[in-house]
C-alpha cells in the first residue's frame, strides 16, 4: 500500500480509537486495495490470533501485514478453523476467481472466535467502521461484493437503493434450517460514494459446517455454483 493510503487508512482508524483492539483489517495482501471487480467482505476475524506482528491488534495489522494474505497463508488453529479456510478457497476456486488478487476485509475489524464471544456491540462497531470501508471501496470501485453470511448481506442491503434482481437458491438441507445463496443489485450512493449497479452475491457463512472437508461439496458447492452465474 503507498504511503498515502496507508497514512488517510490509519487516520481513519485512529479516529475510531478502536485501533488497539484485537484484529486485523485487510485479509488480502496490501496490494489489493486497487481499482477491481470484486470485494469479499466477512463480518469479523476469527480467532486466529498469531501473534505475525508484535501485539495482536488492528493497527499493527494494517502497518506490518503487508503482502501477506490471511486466507491463502494464514495457519489457521483448530479443526473449525481449518476447514473454514479450506471453504473459503474451494468457493473461489468453484467461482473461477483468484483469490490472492481479490480485496479482502470484513464489516468489524475486531476480533472474536465466534459471534458469541464478540466482547462489543457487534452492529454498533459496524457503522463505527463504515468510513474506513468507504474509503476502500472508493478505491476498489467493485463491481460485486461477495458476502461470506447473511450479516455483511444484509448490511449492504440496508446501505444500497434502488435494488432489484433479488433472487435466491435454496441450498442443501443442513440440519433442521433452511439455507439459500442470494443476489441482489443496486446502488450505492452516499456523501463520499457512488456505486452503481453494484451486485451483491451472498453465500452462507463458510463456517455454518465445519465437520469435515467433504461438506463443502454436500452443503455450499451448488450454492456456489449458482452464484458463478450471477458473475
Amino acid at each position: 500500500m503507498d504511503k498515502e493510503k496507508l497514512e488517510r487508512v490509519e487516520e481513519l482508524l485512529l479516529a475510531t480509537k478502536l485501533q488497539n483492539e484485537r484484529g486485523s483489517m485487510i485479509y488480502s495482501a496490501d496490494s489489493t486495495l486497487t481499482k477491481g471487480d470484486f470485494y469479499f467482505l466477512g463480518q469479523n476475524p476469527g480467532g486466529n490470533d498469531e501473534a505475525k506482528y508484535g501485539k495482536d491488534t488492528i493497527l499493527n495489522q494494517l502497518l506490518y501485514s503487508a503482502e501477506h494474505n490471511e486466507y491463502l497463508e494464514g495457519e489457521w488453529k483448530g479443526t473449525k478453523g481449518k476447514i473454514h479456510q479450506h471453504n473459503i478457497k474451494r468457493m473461489f476456486e468453484d467461482l473461477e476467481l483468484n483469490l490472492k488478487n481479490i480485496f479482502s476485509t470484513n464489516l468489524s475489524f475486531i476480533r472474536s472466535s465466534q459471534t458469541e464471544t464478540y466482547s462489543r456491540n457487534l452492529k454498533q462497531d459496524y457503522d463505527i467502521f463504515w468510513p474506513i470501508h468507504e474509503f476502500f471501496l472508493s478505491i476498489v470501485e467493485p463491481k460485486f461484493i461477495i458476502a461470506n453470511g447473511a450479516q455483511p448481506r444484509d448490511f449492504f442491503k440496508k446501505k444500497m437503493i434502488n435494488i432489484s434482481n433479488k433472487e435466491k437458491k435454496e441450498m442443501r438441507s443442513y440440519g433442521k434450517y433452511i439455507h439459500f445463496a442470494n443476489s441482489f443489485t443496486g446502488s450505492l450512493i452516499t456523501e463520499k460514494l457512488t456505486l452503481e449497479n453494484l451486485s451483491v452475491l451472498a453465500i452462507p457463512h463458510l463456517s455454518n459446517v465445519t465437520n469435515n472437508l467433504e461438506d463443502y461439496e454436500n452443503y455450499y458447492k451448488d450454492g456456489v455454483e449458482w452464484l458463478k452465474s450471477k458473475i
